[in-house]
C-alpha cells in the first residue's frame, strides 16, 4: 500500500494517467461548480467544502505544466447524463469544458455508451498512474476509504480490466462529439 503523496503530489513523476469513472467527472476535469455539486448533501461542512474544492482544483494545474502527463480518461455515458438538481446551465457548462479539455494533445476523454450493456469496468473506478520510468500505482476510492495498490501483479489486473474497458468506449473523435450532443441536450 502507498500513500496519496507519491501518487498525486509528486505530480513532476507522472508519465500517464488512466482513469475509469462510473460516477463523475474526474475531478481533474472538473468545473468548479461541479466540483461543488458533486460534495453537495450535507456529508461535508461549507468549510470542509471550500477545502476539497480547492485542492481539486489546484491539483488541476497539473494538466497545464509544460511537460503534462498524458491523461486517459474513460467515462460511463451516464456521467453526462446524470442531472444535478437545482444547478440548471451546471451540466452544459461542465460538457463544454469537458469537450475543450479532451481536444488538448494530452488528454484523451473516451465514453462507454450505455447500449454498451454490462461491461467489466461498472465492478468500480480506478485509476492507474504511471511514472516515467515505467513504475505504476493504482487508486480507487470508496465511499469510506481511498485505497493504493502498488503490488504489481494487482496493478497489472486493473491494466487488464482498463484495456478490456478502453476497448468499450468510442474512440475519442466519437466521444467528443457525444460530450458536444449531450452539452447541448442539456442547454434545451
Amino acid at each position: 500500500m502507498r500513500s496519496a503523496g507519491p501518487v498525486l503530489r509528486q505530480q513532476g513523476e507522472l508519465g500517464r494517467l488512466r482513469w475509469l469513472e462510473l460516477a463523475y467527472v474526474p475531478g481533474l476535469l472538473q468545473t468548479e461548480r461541479y466540483a461543488r455539486a458533486t460534495l453537495a448533501g450535507g456529508r461535508f461542512d461549507a468549510e470542509d467544502v471550500d477545502r476539497i474544492v480547492a485542492s481539486r482544483l489546484e491539483r488541476q494545474a497539473i494538466l497545464q505544466r509544460p511537460r503534462p502527463p498524458q491523461l486517459i480518461a474513460v467515462l460511463d455515458e451516464a456521467v453526462l447524463r446524470r442531472p444535478v438538481l437545482d444547478q440548471p446551465g451546471l451540466m452544459v457548462e461542465q460538457c463544454e469544458h469537458l469537450a475543450e479539455l479532451a481536444a488538448a494533445e494530452h488528454i484523451q476523454v473516451h465514453i462507454v455508451p450505455t447500449d454498451a450493456g454490462m461491461y467489466l469496468g461498472l465492478a468500480g473506478q480506478f485509476i492507474i498512474a504511471e511514472m516515467p520510468d515505467g513504475e505504476r500505482v493504482a487508486h480507487a476510492d470508496n465511499q469510506l476509504t481511498a485505497q493504493f495498490v502498488d503490488a504489481p501483479t494487482d496493478v497489472a489486473k486493473l491494466a487488464k480490466t482498463w484495456e478490456i474497458v478502453r476497448n468499450e468506449a468510442l474512440p475519442r473523435r466519437q466521444s467528443t462529439e457525444l460530450i458536444k450532443e449531450v452539452a447541448k441536450s442539456w442547454a434545451c
